[in-house]
């Protein structure tokens, strides 16, 4: 991280160890709004609950950074917060920045934070990669990240639309489909794993485990079989079981419905 700021004083004419006491402006709170660049879109409001109020009891102590069209480079939880309180003014930072300016210095606040998830951090690189021309491997370099990090991160970007949709939702986990996209080879196999996954309510391993089977033709074979064999054990206990569990007739014709499409599998195949 120090790098990144190395390269910020390199790069811009702005001198950001300015003292922040003669830089400080109060500024009207419905004047500011959210820059175009923000990494973090989505916000905890329990977290901004709290942080409200702090902010009724001791006011902002940390004072918000904007650019010259008074969007929030830096602080968008403070922001939000500031105004759940009720506070009029807020005590800014005004910078003159430019694009690439502000999505480095929010990676730089941002790339350890909890708050920001895996999806909004990877249109943080993609976004870097088109400012400065990086490949995934220069921007590795660059950030002083590993290349499987930031490969892993970038592969939630290949998401189908209805993958997208479900990370929106809080339905799949975000690192569960990075992990997914990253390994997967063929990627019109994706809504067949995404469903098995939520199906069966797969964890990152058990994902990367089916990855590893659907890839390798022959541990697929090798799974499948085991659970041909499984079922072979289940059918020599069925009369056992039937008595044990007392499986109805409904249940029984269910069962005999799925046995007749394994029949007819079978002979398709002669």
């Amino acid at each position: 991280m120090g790098r990144i700021l190395e390269k910020l004083k390199e790069e811009e004419p702005i001198d950001i160890s300015k003292s922040s006491k003669e830089a400080i402006e109060f500024v009207p709170i419905t004047q500011l709004k959210f820059s175009k660049n923000r990494i973090r879109k989505s916000v905890n409001r329990e977290e901004i609950r709290l942080m409200a109020n702090n902010l009724k009891i001791f006011g902002v102590l940390q004072p918000l950074e904007i650019n010259e069209k008074n969007e929030v480079i830096l602080g968008t939880r403070r922001l939000e917060a500031a105004k759940l309180a009720g506070l009029e003014k807020i005590p800014v930072i005004k910078q003159d920045t430019h694009d690439l300016y502000e999505i480095e210095k929010q990676l730089v606040s941002d790339l350890h934070s909890k708050n920001i998830s895996l999806l909004e951090r990877a249109y943080a690189f993609q976004k870097l990669m088109e400012l400065k021309g990086l490949t995934k491997y220069a921007l590795a370099k660059y950030l002083s990240l590993s290349n499987n990090l930031v490969c892993r991160t970038l592969a939630v970007l290949d998401a189908s639309p209805s993958t997208l949709s479900l990370m929106k939702k809080g339905k799949i986990s975000q690192r569960i489909v990075a992990a997914v996209l990253y390994r997967l080879k063929e990627k019109s196999k994706e809504k067949y794993v995404i469903d098995k996954i939520l199906k069966e309510k797969m964890s990152v391993a058990q994902a990367e485990n089916l990855i590893a089977e659907i890839n390798d033709s022959s541990l697929l074979k090798k799974h499948f079989l085991r659970q041909v064999k499984s079922f072979k054990t289940s059918l020599k206990k069925f009369g056992e079981k039937t008595k044990e569990f007392g499986i109805n007739k409904k249940e029984e014709k269910e069962i005999e419905k799925e046995l007749e499409e394994i029949d007819k599998i079978i002979k398709s195949r002669l």
